[in-house]
């Protein structure tokens, strides 16, 4: 090394997880984040879960049918990660029974995700003219 340091963009943020029945609630607060908080570093996956009740109620050496849900991950600065942590609990429903789960930790440094100009959001979407 020379000694040369690179100035990276970036820094200290927060990573919130969600469990999320699969039934739209990842896309359309994908699409909020996007929208009102500008937040580009999100994404959301396919996966099976069993509800911790479901499992207790279970009978004696069966295991439980999966549910397919989505685990909805958001990367957010620092700074705004308790109030955006609060918009996707109200936004998902969380505060309701059988809505999924919720969970924030700690990144030591993230950087940012800035699209290009012209490039659609999804299939399909109309481009913003700059």
């Amino acid at each position: 090394m020379n000694g040369m340091t690179i100035g990276i963009p970036g820094g200290a943020a927060k990573l919130i997880t969600c469990v999320l029945p699969d039934n739209g609630t990842d896309r359309r607060v994908l699409r909020m984040l996007r929208d009102e908080w500008g937040i580009t570093r999100a994404h959301s996956v396919h996966c099976r879960g069993v509800a911790v009740l479901q499992a207790a109620k279970a009978q004696p050496n069966k295991v439980p049918e999966a549910a397919l849900a989505r685990v909805l991950s958001v990367v957010v600065d620092e700074q705004q990660a308790d109030e955006v942590f609060d918009f996707i609990c109200a936004q998902a429903g969380l505060d309701q029974p059988d809505s999924g789960s919720v969970y924030m930790t700690a990144l030591h440094f993230a950087t940012p995700l800035t699209m290009p100009a012209g490039v659609p959001e999804e299939p399909g979407a109309k481009t913003s003219e700059v």
